[in-house]
């Protein structure tokens, strides 16, 4: 049950970045599809069951991986959610063109970094113990760096 559980929580990953590419495309090329129900509804849905799923991984998972216990987990829920608040300014909180591909560029940036946090968990797993902590620091270190150069280059 937790490998079928794990594809379809990684198979719900893929599908709510397609939908953002989609959107985000549409949005910039100003077509009225972005208003498609499926478009509008579609992440809400995937998005809960990314949620529900992400859950029952966490219960299950022997190496008790929870979020505010340990730090793998806590980046990963900081990761989805910087992720998601990025989606929503290149998607809806943007008023300009250039805002909305900040917006893009933050959103698959998290998403890449929340991604590799993947390949330290099986790391840790392995057996690395505290280099992949010292690992897990220095990319978020690096992340919260490219973000505030974004923002200075914007402002």
């Amino acid at each position: 049950m937790y490998l079928i559980i794990k594809h379809t929580h990684l198979t719900i990953i893929a599908l709510t970045l397609l939908f953002f590419l989609v959107s985000f495309a549409l949005t910039l090329k100003g077509s009225d599809k972005v208003n498609n129900k499926l478009l509008k509804i579609g992440p809400h849905i995937l998005y809960t069951l990314f949620i529900v799923t992400a859950i029952y991984l966490m219960v299950v998972n022997p190496l008790q991986l929870y979020p505010f216990v340990n730090g793998w987990a806590s980046s990963k829920l900081a990761g989805f959610v910087i992720y998601v608040l990025s989606i929503t300014l290149a998607l809806k909180w943007a008023k300009t063109t250039l805002w909305r591909l900040v917006g893009f560029v933050s959103a698959l940036f998290w998403f890449g970094m929340t991604a590799r946090l993947a390949y330290a968990h099986r790391l840790k797993v392995k057996g690395a113990g505290d280099d992949v902590n010292a690992y897990i620091d220095i990319l978020q270190s690096i992340g919260q760096s490219i973000t505030q150069s974004m923002l200075v280059l914007v402002s």
